[in-house]
């Protein structure tokens, strides 16, 4: 049973490795066009990254179809050509607005728990809580995608079923790896290594389907 375990896991990860080096030798660097396209510009100046410059539009009022424009991109109708992609920097904002109202939502049921004491604003505390953040940066990083070559569903898709894929992987491993569960320093480094290389699994096999192998993706 365990000589099965170990050739599946071993056909597995051939299977994940022979995708990435089918995709990486068939597909055209467009990053390496951009970048040369932008060295052109400017041959001997330095890129600089300012925090301030890039969330300067955090705190700007834009509109309602500003916010729209966003979400439509991802399509063949919508997809920019390498030529149209902008090379201004990139000011992503909209992800500030998806942390307000996540944060008000989480002060709006902490005053339910603690003004009414009711216990059902529990589950949505949590589940608020443990959203914030990761849904906020996920947004953050959708707004820098320059090719604007990545959908809202696909984007969904990969926080959804790609979280509870890695646990699935994680679980796996646990099974298959002789992984102790005792209290200990070794026991700990040893499941972080092991739940960090599912989640490294999963994000290979959602760069393999989309064929996003780009930097300036954002993935």
């Amino acid at each position: 049973m365990k000589l099965e375990s170990k050739n599946l896991g071993r056909h597995f990860f051939s299977l994940i490795w022979t995708g990435v080096r089918r995709n990486y030798d068939n597909f055209d660097n467009l990053d390496d066009s951009i970048a040369k396209r932008l060295s052109e510009q400017s041959q001997d100046d330095p890129v600089e990254i300012h925090l301030s410059r890039m969330f300067s539009e955090v705190f700007r009022r834009h509109s309602k179809d500003e916010a729209d424009r966003l979400f439509i991109v991802g399509t063949r109708a919508t997809t920019p050509s390498l030529k149209k992609v902008s090379s201004r920097p990139v000011k992503p904002w909209f992800f500030s607005r998806i942390f307000l109202v996540l944060t008000v939502s989480f002060a709006m049921l902490m005053l339910l728990l603690f003004l009414f004491q009711s216990n059902k604003a529990i589950p949505g505390l949590i589940f608020i809580g443990s959203l914030a953040v990761p849904f906020s940066l996920m947004m953050m990083f959708f707004e820098i995608n320059v090719y604007q070559n990545i959908s809202v569903l696909q984007v969904l898709t990969t926080f959804l079923v790609g979280g509870i894929l890695s646990l699935l992987v994680t679980m796996t491993f646990y099974l298959m790896l002789p992984i102790r569960t005792d209290v200990s320093i070794e026991s700990a480094l040893i499941v972080g290594i092991v739940e960090e290389l599912a989640k490294c699994i999963v994000v290979i096999l959602f760069i393999n389907s989309y064929k996003l192998n780009y930097i300036f993706n954002g993935v």
